[in-house]
């Protein structure tokens, strides 16, 4: 790895084409006063400017008056530089790419801005809309309420367009193709398909233990052999997202229970035939697109059924980390942990050692291998580099945890939540350290 070094910034007027560097600079840097050289900003904005020595005693970088304006760089008390044989690469160029103005995640957003900018990195928010086919370049966000055109295209963008409808418009993945023809790295490139992602564990044969008996297209038959071994079982959506469609099927004393979710409520409608459930729940529905998969005989907190979020993030080396184990307990009656189905969140100290005493911090390593052992076959699954992961672990009254899903945008609504405050900072610092990573500013590991 070519090491960076992080200089003072400041603006040049009249520089005379000319990038000036202290003393020291331009030494760490191997370079010579009047060498021309070649500077690299972002994924292709390139100038070319002779290098000139400033009295200043700081390690400190000045750019032309041009440059700097346009770049929006008055915020930035510092930014990285790197030589590549004759390529000066200022930088990490990140873009924050979500839904504009309107994106329900603004302020963590902009959480992620102000940290980027302590940081010396230059980085903006912008949606799809924002980038300019004729230049290459971006109108972005650089502070609230401050929206600047001419933005190079960064090298590194961090993907978080929160539906799959808008993901899948053919502007947006023409736009997000041409980013990536043009050397961006797009992290965290689109939602999962959960049936692919099964099979894609499946094939990693130490993952299996954390597998919940799954199947796609389920029938009649199929269901009937699955409630034998396991009571009761969950139907969800190939393509679903927040619980949205989200059933389960519970076999009783005499017939069959069917659950499922709306907007606000949990319904459920009883059947003595399983024939009868199973046309219920599928008149409208292609079978293709829905996985059947065993219920767990689930932890509990004061009576209600517990799982876990595990927030995996990699870091300014690349590397994964567990940020957070988030217990949230569902509603009582539901068969989700979602938020809008009223799941409340408990401490995660609270709930290992009420739920496992004197095994606690043993099961809750067990869930923390479990991440990392997900994150890492994960890396395998896409082309595309993966930052992020919020994973869906249900742990049972043995301590043995079982993934339940993989959200490829994981929701910020846990973070609401006081007690995980400290993991909120820290998974937007990790966000967008990755992007510092993925531009070539990253450092070894630890």
């Amino acid at each position: 790895m070519v090491f960076a070094v992080k200089l003072h910034l400041f603006r040049v007027s009249n520089s005379n084409n000319e990038v000036v560097f202290s003393k020291g600079a331009l030494q760490k840097l191997g370079a010579a006063p009047g060498e021309h050289l070649s500077f690299k900003i972002g994924a292709c904005h390139r100038f070319s400017a002779k290098a000139a020595v400033s009295t200043d005693r700081r390690a400190a970088l000045g750019l032309p008056s041009d440059v700097f304006d346009e770049l929006g760089l008055a915020l930035i008390d510092g930014l990285h530089v790197k030589r590549e044989g004759d390529t000066i690469h200022i930088g990490p160029t990140i873009g924050i790419m979500g839904a504009g103005k309107f994106d329900p995640e603004r302020r963590h957003q902009q959480d992620m801005l102000n940290y980027a900018q302590t940081q010396g990195y230059i980085a903006f928010l912008f949606s799809p809309e924002d980038y300019n086919w004729a230049t290459n370049t971006i109108t972005g966000e650089t502070m609230p309420g401050h929206r600047q055109p001419g933005l190079p295209l960064p090298t590194a963008i961090y993907n978080r367009i929160h539906t799959r409808d808008e993901e899948h418009k053919l502007r947006v993945e023409a736009i997000k193709n041409r980013m990536r023809a043009l050397g961006s790295h797009i992290y965290n490139p689109g939602f999962f398909d959960k049936w692919e992602v099964h099979e894609h564990l499946m094939h990693g044969q130490k993952l299996r233990k954390y597998l919940p008996e799954t199947h796609r297209a389920p029938t009649p038959a199929l269901l009937k052999k699955i409630l034998g071994r396991h009571h009761s079982a969950y139907l969800k959506p190939v393509d679903g997202r927040g619980g949205k469609m989200l059933m389960r099927l519970t076999k009783r004393e005499k017939g069959y229970r069917l659950q499922w979710l709306t907007d606000l409520s949990c319904p459920h409608a009883n059947f003595v035939q399983l024939e009868d459930a199973f046309e219920f729940a599928f008149c409208h529905t292609s079978l293709d697109q829905y996985l059947v998969q065993q219920s767990l005989d689930f932890s509990s907190f004061d009576g209600r059924s517990v799982d876990c979020r595990v927030q995996m993030h990699k870091d300014i080396s690349g590397t994964w980390r567990c940020l957070m184990i988030g217990p949230r307990v569902c509603a009582h009656g539901c068969i989700s942990s979602h938020f809008s189905q009223g799941a409340d969140i408990v401490g995660t100290d609270d709930y290992f050692i009420n739920a496992f005493g004197k095994k606690a911090d043993t099961v809750k390593a067990a869930v923390e291998e479990c991440g990392f052992a997900i994150a890492h076959r994960m890396d395998e699954y896409h082309t595309s580099p993966i930052g992020e992961l919020g994973l869906d672990v249900g742990i049972d009254k043995s301590g043995h945890p079982k993934l339940l899903e993989i959200n490829a945008k994981p929701g910020r609504m846990i973070f609401l939540d006081p007690r995980h405050a400290e993991a909120r900072v820290s998974t937007l610092e990790a966000s967008i350290d990755y992007g510092a990573f993925l531009s070539g500013f990253g450092e070894d590991p630890e």
